[in-house]
């Protein structure tokens, strides 16, 4: 249900614009009929508004910002995302409505907007001149109060650092997640440049608040720099069992990193682990660039490196060219495999494999590309035979019309899948036409879909 609030911010919106700038309209209006085939006996007609976007861009003296009316098939106008920034001499005041903006600039991105979510309230970022910057936000989260502070300290003597404080609370009154941080960057000496951070997190209450920082703590810390051609970089994030990730992205882990680079030749390892009493390692991940040449290796571990796992274990090997020949721009040939089997007899037994090939053209102004694919040629989930993946799409620019088409089939020793999807555009001055025949999310629907359809959509 959305909120009830939004005509009467629409009504702020629009008395700020009369006092303090000029108003840019635009946005869009786009409208589908489609006429679906898939059931053979009954034949389905429907048309979908599916939105309609208005982008109100503000200037003035001072003033910027932005809002998106929308209207979609539950043909309700609402504001899906707002922001404006008032600018004074070194402080900007930044208003936000339904608006994915919250986040930090450590060097984990510890506050991840995706997480956060959309939010209403302020921010506040201040230039301080010689005490730094800081960016403050107060605003409001799924119902209640959400306090961000990241303050980026002055510079001295080659040290650049910052703090974050997070205060987020879970109810009205009581409960509430919070989280301090710190981060630095020693640049001194282009050799050896150290750098890492400290979070604590907590999920407390108002009556029992405590600041042990026992097993709700992250570490993170490395050195990297340059030697003549030689660059390297060294880090270690270690997370404890009770550290709150509810903010954080899904990429946060513990690991161990290393990487080197010289000239055109450049080596990274990330050993996947889980650090404790007994350290737990999962897999580590390396990977060879030279020149147009990558090795992948990623061997899977049962805890230990003498416990290897040669199923769960994967390598390839992927080649990439440009090529400045007539008809054939670019290609890139890859082998992958995953596990190794001796005995190849029982066909369903086999751990995953391919041989992957794709080159892309470009002959009498017409565009596309090729793939050829063997062994698993899909994802696990949508095909699991042994089986060959051929691929090719074209595409032409004319005047004001541009055509596209491609087709995919999949042979296998049970399965067989083909599909094929094709439409034509017409560019009017303000918006195109766009006619369209079958379904081309090619990756989720293997077989070719029975339908036509007509999209038009306008821009303003």
């Amino acid at each position: 249900m959305r909120n009830k609030k939004t005509p009467l911010i629409f009504l702020m919106i629009v008395i700020t614009t009369v006092f303090f700038g000029s108003v840019n309209l635009n946005g869009s209006v786009e409208l589908n009929l489609n006429y679906d085939l898939s059931d053979e006996e009954e034949a389905s007609f429907y048309d979908s508004f599916n939105k309609a976007d208005l982008y109100f861009k503000f200037f003035g003296e001072g003033l910027r910002g932005e809002f998106n009316l929308n209207k979609d098939s539950s043909d309700q106008l609402w504001v899906s995302s707002s922001e404006f920034t008032y600018e004074l001499e070194n402080l900007d005041l930044t208003t936000y409505w339904n608006r994915k903006s919250v986040s930090t600039d450590d060097w984990l991105k510890i506050i991840n907007n995706e997480k956060v979510g959309s939010v209403n309230g302020l921010k506040l970022y201040a230039d301080l001149d010689n005490f730094g910057n800081m960016n403050f936000y107060a605003v409001d989260k799924s119902g209640y109060l959400f306090n961000l502070l990241n303050y980026r300290l002055p510079e001295l003597g080659g040290v650049n650092s910052s703090v974050l404080y997070l205060k987020d609370y879970k109810n009205e009154s009581s409960d509430y997640y919070e989280m301090m941080g710190f981060d630095f960057n020693v640049g001194t000496f282009e050799g050896v440049k150290p750098y890492g951070e400290v979070v604590l997190s907590y999920q407390q209450d108002v009556e029992n608040a405590s600041y042990s920082i026992e097993d709700n703590y992250l570490l993170f810390g490395g050195v990297r720099g340059e030697l003549g051609q030689f660059e390297y970089n060294f880090n270690t994030t270690y997370i404890s069992d009770d550290f709150y990730r509810g903010y954080s992205p899904d990429s946060l882990m513990e690991n161990i990193y290393l990487e080197g680079s010289y000239n055109d030749i450049r080596l990274t390892n990330k050993l996947e682990l889980d650090f404790g009493t007994e350290t737990y390692i999962d897999r580590l991940r390396t990977n060879l660039y030279i020149d147009n040449l990558e090795l992948y290796v990623s061997g899977d571990f049962d805890g230990t490196f003498s416990d290897f796992v040669m199923d769960g274990s994967e390598m390839s090997i992927t080649y990439s060219q440009d090529l400045s020949i007539p008809f054939l721009t670019s290609y890139k040939a890859s082998i992958y495999k995953r596990g190794w089997e001796d005995d190849w007899s029982e066909i369903t037994s086999y751990k995953p494999f391919r041989l992957y090939l794709e080159g892309n053209y470009d002959l009498f102004d017409f565009k596309g590309n090729i793939k050829y694919a063997f062994g698993n040629p899909v994802s696990e989930e949508s095909f699991q035979s042994l089986g060959e993946l051929y691929y090719a799409d074209i595409s032409r620019n004319f005047d004001q019309f541009s055509a596209m088409a491609k087709v995919q089939y999949i042979q296998g020793i049970i399965e067989k899948y083909f599909t094929a999807y094709g439409e034509i555009t017409y560019y009017v001055p303000k918006g195109n036409i766009k006619f369209y025949i079958g379904n081309g999310d090619f990756d989720n629907v293997l077989s070719f879909k029975k339908q036509i359809g007509v999209t038009t959509t306008f821009n303003f």
